[in-house]
């Protein structure tokens, strides 16, 4: 398909409007399609932030729930006179082991009691003295005579927070180790229980077991990771919770947000009646996940319809292009014998514009016709008039000697004119008859040959011809054809003497106005008679029409000279030459030749 591509096909009329159609099509496409991944991706972007937020608020509210359980099961423990009692009554020193066990028994029914609320929650009480208790198994496990190990309790830090802040509540991390004898992770609220005066012991309650694991892991489903705090204590971080974050908490907290929403999908929401803030962050990167199914089915489309343009381009650019290649061969084609041959191959354009160029095309050929039909009849025209001057067959070099050896005897006899005559006749032959390498000629010279003609005519005609030449100097470097004035010279005294015009004056005057030139060649004789002149005009047009320029009649044998020369000149200079042959009104034979320079340039014509 893309076989336009090689070097030698790179610059072809297919290959660059392939190119074309590839960068007018694909550009919009690909914009598209980036346009619908970008719209995709703000799409999925929304829905997972919406899911952010649900998981963020949904889990506030739970835990706001779960809040206000723990306390009120630590309220209404603390609450009633005999727990307080029994907790004081167990760090008496003098107290006895009855009593002891009394109170024991009395504070492990109070915390007893709440397992029926709910399995969930784990009430723990333990004081100084290393008493310790607890509703788990309805303390099966422990009883009066079991002591804490000594020393235990330093290593929990929240302890000393409590004994300072007046039995207020208190919030831990999610820990397996947030108590004394607990194995399991807790969701813990501790608080001191205090006689006045004085702390008499701990009391904290947990969330433990399913509840816990279904609270903390609300964003499993869709991989969202969550961080609970409270002011700058962290209460539950989830594995993929970025740890900078959890880190810079105490450090900004209002910079928090903006520096997660770099990488991550961020809902956050503060409880104020708790001051429990839940985070919930979904990373980029599990957005794209999320999104790979949706992402790849509009690769596959972007795919397909790529591939379907690309197809699309190339056949509409064969399409448009084939009757163009057509035409290309046509032309590599022709030649001079099938120059003319007509075929159908218009009908075979499926556009106007391909249709204008066969038509065109056609003209073209018919124009190249004519020319190489005016340039073969101008070759012609140009070997009759070599012809007519060399049908004698005799040889230039004898017929100049020969003249020169009877100008010699006329000069020994003294008889100058006989000399002037031989040496003026040898001149214009040898510039008619000569072969030269070029068949053109300086203006100035078709002139002087002229002057030359009539000065053989003078000798001839004596005191009853009388000539004028006169050359603009621009024209006369200008080339033009061999011998195109003399034949106009010539046919001045087929017609010109009668018996009312025995004296004859010619004027052969070259101007140039602008950019034409115009020789007017004219006489005072008898003229042409009508008849006569209609019939050459109609000889000579048939000549430019490509007619027969040759007669079998005396009459024409005398005007083929101005026909062949007329013709040829109208060949050479084109449309730029205009001609005409009248007489004139008061009386006389006028022969106006004008042209322009367009064909010929000095020294170039001909050569």
């Amino acid at each position: 398909m893309f076989r336009f591509m090689g070097s030698k096909k790179k610059n072809s009329f297919l290959s660059r409007l392939l190119l074309t159609y590839l960068v007018a099509a694909l550009i919009p496409l690909f914009c598209i399609i980036g346009i619908l991944f970008h719209l995709k991706w703000d799409a999925g972007k929304q829905e997972m932030q919406r899911t952010a937020d649900y998981t963020a608020e949904l889990l506030s509210i739970q835990l706001e729930s779960v809040w206000n359980t723990m306390s009120f099961i630590s309220l209404d423990i603390v609450s009633h006179g005999e727990f307080v009692a029994a907790a004081v009554g167990l760090t008496y020193e003098n107290t006895s082991s009855y009593e002891k066990s009394r109170c024991y028994n009395t504070l492990v029914g109070a915390i007893s009691a709440y397992p029926y609320v709910s399995s969930s929650y784990r009430v723990v009480f333990f004081n100084e003295e290393g008493y310790f208790m607890t509703n788990e198994r309805y303390n099966r496990a422990y009883d009066y005579t079991y002591r804490l190990p000594e020393g235990c309790l330093e290593q929990y830090g929240w302890i000393g927070t409590a004994r300072n802040n007046y039995g207020k509540e208190i919030m831990l991390p999610v820990s397996s180790e947030a108590l004394p004898n607990t194995a399991t992770e807790g969701f813990s609220l501790v608080r001191s229980v205090r006689d006045p005066g004085s702390v008499v012991g701990f009391l904290a309650v947990q969330l433990t077991g399913d509840s816990l694991t279904q609270l903390l892991c609300v964003g499993e489903l869709y991989d969202i990771d969550i961080m609970i705090s409270r002011g700058s204590d962290i209460i539950y971080r989830s594995e993929g919770f970025p740890a900078y974050a959890a880190e810079s908490l105490g450090e900004d907290r209002g910079a928090l947000l903006p520096a997660l929403r770099q990488n991550y999908l961020v809902s956050s929401v503060l409880r104020e009646d708790s001051d429990i803030q839940v985070t919930a962050v979904i990373s980029m990167e599990t957005v794209l996940r999320q999104m790979r199914a949706d992402f790849m089915l509009i690769g596959l489309i972007a795919v397909f319809v790529t591939l379907l343009t690309l197809i699309m381009i190339y056949v509409f650019a064969r399409r448009m292009s084939a009757p163009l290649i057509l035409f290309t061969k046509k032309m590599k084609d022709t030649t001079v014998r099938n120059l003319l041959e007509d075929s159908d191959d218009r009908s075979k354009a499926p556009f106007h514009e391909v249709q204008l160029l066969y038509d065109e095309f056609s003209r073209m050929r018919g124009r190249l016709e004519v020319m190489i039909e005016n340039e073969i009849a101008l070759t012609a025209l140009q070997s009759k008039e070599r012809l007519r001057y060399l049908q004698s067959q005799i040889n230039p070099h004898f017929l100049y000697n020969t003249l020169n050896m009877i100008g010699i005897m006329g000069a020994e006899t003294g008889d100058m004119r006989i000399y002037n005559s031989c040496q003026m006749l040898s001149a214009v032959l040898k510039y008619a008859v000569t072969d030269k390498e070029s068949d053109s000629a300086t203006f100035g010279e078709e002139f002087d040959n002229t002057e030359m003609y009539l000065k053989l005519m003078k000798l001839r005609f004596e005191d009853r011809l009388e000539f004028r030449l006169e050359c603009h100097p621009d024209l006369k470097e200008r080339r033009t054809l061999r011998i195109t004035l003399q034949p106009f010279v010539e046919n001045i005294f087929e017609h010109a003497f009668d018996a009312g015009h025995t004296k004859l004056t010619v004027s052969v005057k070259g101007t140039v106005v602008s950019d034409k030139w115009s020789i007017v060649i004219q006489d005072d004789g008898a003229g042409m008679p009508e008849k006569e002149l209609q019939a050459l005009a109609q000889e000579i047009e048939n000549g430019i029409r490509g007619s027969a320029l040759s007669g079998n009649s005396v009459q024409e044998e005398i005007h083929i000279g101005i026909r062949n020369t007329l013709v040829r000149m109208s060949l050479f200079y084109g449309d730029s030459f205009r001609y005409s042959i009248d007489n004139v009104p008061s009386g006389g034979f006028r022969v106006t030749l004008e042209g322009g320079w367009g064909q010929e340039r000095p020294g170039e014509v001909g050569e």
